[in-house]
């Protein structure tokens, strides 16, 4: 039983995972997640960090509302727009870059969407098809097009996923730019708890399967006021956590 609720009364995504189980091809039970809950509150981002395959994706799966089967309740922010970043860019091969952003966000204007373009540096590719365009460029694509729904909850799936550092680092700087911008409810997941120090308000460190939240780590100066000194123990206190240190 699920209580999934995209719109309904609350500023904050509160999320409370039960359970999450599917059968394996030889019929065994695997419990993926158990017991998970986190919450952010309007414009807080939060990072979900942990080992390779516990479970991360899936999460956001019921977060976006494309996984019902889990025992549990997640609410959205109010009015439940979301727009979602997933690991590939997943945009429409015969459809130019323009038409995949108006494609999914039919109601932008011109000015925000020139906007975007100048912000993304897509302005140059406006009309390319993505048989054209870099993995980096494509990547840039998927989040204006999920910027362009003005989304209330923000999800990113490893999104610097296969980028080289630099243009991994470019692209961090943009989102870390426009969610402090937008003010938007956000939510990544990474491997590199590097990544999560920078962007995130909130970190939360996941175990492997079960996955739950292990431990909680509130980041008082995210972003542009990150100091080395700062990062250097947020680091130490996540890796203590986590079982490393």
């Amino acid at each position: 039983m699920n209580d999934a609720r995209p719109i309904g009364g609350s500023t904050r995504l509160d999320v409370a995972i039960a359970e999450k189980s599917w059968r394996t091809a030889d019929g065994a039970a695997l419990r993926a997640i158990a017991d998970c809950v986190l919450s952010l509150g309007h414009g807080e981002v939060g990072a979900l960090v942990g080992p390779s395959g516990c479970g991360k994706t899936t999460l956001m799966r019921i977060i976006a509302g494309l996984d019902a089967d889990f025992t549990g309740r997640v609410v959205l922010p109010d009015h439940g727009r979301l727009g979602v970043v997933f690991q590939e860019p997943r945009l429409l091969p015969w459809r130019s870059v323009e038409d995949n952003i108006r494609i999914a966000a039919p109601q932008v204007d011109a000015a925000t969407l020139d906007a975007l373009f100048g912000i993304l540096g897509l302005e140059a590719h406006r009309r390319h098809f993505p048989g054209q365009l870099s993995l980096g460029l494509a990547r840039r694509v998927a989040l204006a097009r999920a910027l362009a729904v003005r989304p209330d909850l923000l999800l990113l799936d490893e999104p610097f996923v296969s980028l080289d550092a630099a243009l991994a680092l470019a692209l961090r700087n943009e989102i870390a730019a426009l969610v402090e911008s937008r003010g938007v409810t956000t939510l990544i997941v990474t491997h590199h708890l590097d990544e999560a120090i920078y962007l995130a308000d909130r970190i939360f460190l996941l175990t492997s399967r079960p996955m739950r939240v292990r431990a909680t780590l509130d980041i008082a100066a995210p972003r542009g006021r990150m100091t080395s000194e700062l990062a250097a123990r947020l680091r130490a206190a996540a890796l203590s956590s986590a079982g490393e240190a």
